[in-house]
């Protein structure tokens, strides 16, 4: 078996739950950097930080959702 298909089998947890946590996670980064962008325009001094490791593990499990496609669909 191919080491990269248990990798992401492993990853593979509560794969509705999953997929449904990192959509929403998505995009609160993405107001949040839709927020940050337009800070300057509005006058406020109020940017909200992100650690690169959250970003990193949304984009991670939004990647592993995408790659298990094939296995999580329903036998029909």
């Amino acid at each position: 078996m191919n080491y990269v298909n248990i990798l992401l089998g492993a990853l593979n947890f509560v794969p509705g739950a999953k997929r449904k946590i990192a959509a929403v996670a998505a995009l609160l980064l993405a107001v949040i950097a839709a927020w940050n962008s337009a800070v300057p325009e509005l006058g406020v001094d109020f940017v909200i930080q992100i650690p690169e490791f959250i970003n990193a593990a949304v984009l991670a499990l939004l990647g592993v959702g995408a790659a298990n496609a094939e296995l999580n669909k329903p036998n029909a």
